[in-house]
């Protein structure tokens, strides 16, 4: 069977407080008395999703310097080398997407511990992180420090309390500075942001020279995942309705597979064998055009 994708519908419907638990077995565990939640969904995907997309003839290399690569493992290769060129440690890339009180998270994971990114979602950081929230929409740069995050605490308790955890959870993983870039996108429901993170205790280090660098490395990165990997983030043109038939079995799994169920709960659920319910995951990343499970979800999501 094919390696289950990371897409965690819990992380984003689950409280902050952590009164709530999850299922026995995992975040993905289901049970018959535990459904998903309406709210929102994460997906966490790698640069194994975007594959090699081909350069288009028309525009030059130097628009999508990441094409050069013919591989994945060269462009991960690539990306790493040139976040320590710059002095950072991690990167994330994130989409968003809010329709109404849905919200959607993308995440790319290559280049971030994901036990600090289970941590970060499940308690739901996102909601608050200062980083994001104070950086500018234009694209432009906005350097933070974990010191400067402390002096500048809001003045309500609690929610001055949250961001302390947040702010020790950053030291924990060695991030302690960077910048965050935040995109302006097409889709009025989409925003982008890239986070860099570096251990060195404050924005000194980050020489106008430097920042201008990063900005042009950030730049690349949101191009390429922008132009080449709308498929991994649920961007992709929804299908037709009219172009897919579905069987009943299909729709069911389908709806499961949404839900993020794994092909052994759907095959307990609908009384199905694994072979049959990896037959019939297969038949359906055939008929949307597909090439795994995380792509499969994200157009699934439109069709359904």
């Amino acid at each position: 069977m094919e390696q289950e994708c990371e897409t965690l519908p819990y992380w984003l419907t689950r409280p902050a407080s952590g009164e709530q638990q999850y299922p026995p077995g995992g975040a993905m565990a289901a049970t018959a008395h535990v459904e998903p939640q309406p709210g929102g969904v994460l997906t966490l995907f790698t640069e194994q999703d975007i594959g090699t997309p081909k350069a288009d003839p028309r525009q030059p290399i130097a628009i999508s310097p990441l094409l050069r690569y013919a591989s994945v493992h060269d462009r991960v290769e690539f990306m790493r080398r040139k976040l320590a060129q710059l002095g950072f440690n991690s990167l994330s890339y994130l989409v968003l997407r809010e329709i109404g009180d849905h919200k959607s998270m993308f995440v790319l994971a290559d280049y971030e511990s994901r036990s600090w990114l289970s941590r970060y979602f499940r308690e739901r950081y996102f909601d608050l992180d200062p980083r994001i929230h104070g950086a500018s929409p234009t694209g432009l740069p906005s350097p933070w420090s974990a010191a400067q995050l402390r002096v500048n605490l809001p003045r309500a308790p609690s929610r001055s309390q949250r961001i302390r955890q947040l702010i020790e959870l950053l030291e924990e993983g060695k991030r302690h500075s960077g910048l965050v870039f935040r995109f302006p996108l097409p889709r009025v429901d989409t925003t982008a942001c890239l986070c860099f993170n570096s251990n060195m205790d404050d924005t000194r280090w980050l020489s106008d020279t430097l920042v201008a660098q990063t900005l042009m490395f950030a730049h690349a990165i949101h191009e390429f995942i922008w132009t080449h990997a709308q498929g991994a983030i649920g961007l992709a043109p929804a299908p037709q309705r009219e172009g897919i038939a579905l069987s009943e079995v299909q729709q069911s799994i389908l709806q499961a597979v949404v839900q993020g169920r794994r092909d052994k709960e759907i095959a307990y659920f609908l009384g199905l064998s694994p072979h049959n319910v990896d037959y019939h995951m297969r038949r359906l990343r055939t008929l949307f055009n597909v090439r795994n499970r995380v792509q499969l979800i994200n157009v699934a999501r439109a069709y359904l």
